[in-house]
């Protein structure tokens, strides 16, 4: 990037249509890739305004304090900080989480978040497992749907549980959400799951190596690197989760987009059925899902 500094510059006439594009301009200028939907995030995010606000309130001037703060955000983002970290949280499935010390959640782990749901939709009061929950996003997420469930959500990493317990705590599910210190799930009681979710890093050290900086600069590398291949969590997972399931429980990982093959032969080999292979809306294989049985 060109120029680590912005260009916004402390002006009372600044609206906030106005602050937007002056960012874009030169998100763009620094070849930022999303130069207009950065500016449009930093600017909400920093003034507190919602996109329907932007629309209705363009107009209105800026306060010196607000151009203060996006000024200094801007500055992060040139300097090749993400937004989300920027503003230290990030949308997930329509809820906002706090990412402080894990990885941000992205989108395509809605596949599975939506995929385990339909697997317990005839269950009551169904038991889940989140393993190596991170932010807690999947897990909150999955009793925020389904408000007579509970889960057991783990992570070796103490910091992650301290940001799962925050998230939990803002979306109102304490009561439901266990966390627990714990290598998958060498920690775990002996308990029978109806379902088990994972989101375990999956990327290979030659792909580890290629990374955008934005990603390895500032996700950490535990929730990212799976080994060589890419695959080591997945040898520990799929064959230990069937010890935690009932007959006829469900397991649900997500992968990377060529893992498919691999990943299912695992399920096959550890004895699952019903073994499914769920794309993204990009089209790429992202989830590998399969039942214990009966």
């Amino acid at each position: 990037m060109s120029n680590p500094h912005s260009s916004l510059k402390p002006d009372a006439e600044l609206t906030v249509r106005a602050a937007k594009r002056t960012l874009a301009k030169q998100f763009a200028a620094a070849d930022l890739p999303f130069a207009d939907e950065d500016a449009l995030d930093l600017l909400l995010g920093v003034t507190g305004l919602s996109q329907s606000d932007y629309v209705s309130r363009g107009p209105e001037r800026l306060s010196t304090a607000q151009q203060d703060r996006l000024l200094q955000a801007a500055t992060r983002r040139l300097s090749g900080e993400p937004v989300d970290r920027i503003l230290g949280w990030r949308d997930f499935y329509g809820r906002r989480f706090a990412i402080d010390n894990v990885l941000s959640p992205r989108g395509d782990t809605e596949v599975l978040m939506l995929a385990a749901l339909d697997a317990v939709k005839n269950i009551a009061a169904p038991s889940l497992i989140d393993l190596g929950t991170g932010s807690g996003a999947l897990a909150v997420t999955l009793l925020c749907e389904r408000t007579d469930s509970r889960v057991l959500a783990t992570d070796y990493d103490a910091n992650a549980l301290k940001t799962a317990r925050r998230n939990g705590a803002a979306h109102g599910v304490s009561d439901r959400l266990t966390l627990l210190r714990s290598d998958w799930m060498s920690a775990i009681p002996a308990q029978q799951a109806d379902a088990i979710v994972s989101n375990p890093p999956y990327i290979t050290t030659k792909a580890m190596r290629a990374l955008d900086r934005e990603v390895l600069d500032h996700d950490p590398d535990s929730a990212l690197h799976g080994g060589d291949d890419g695959l080591d969590p997945y040898r520990i997972i799929v064959p230990g989760a069937r010890e935690y399931l009932r007959p006829n429980g469900w397991l649900g990982v997500e992968i990377g987009y060529d893992q498919g093959q691999a990943v299912t032969a695992m399920y096959r080999e550890s004895g699952y059925e019903a073994i499914r292979l769920l794309t993204d809306p990009a089209g790429f294989d992202r989830v590998i899902c399969g039942r214990k049985p009966l």
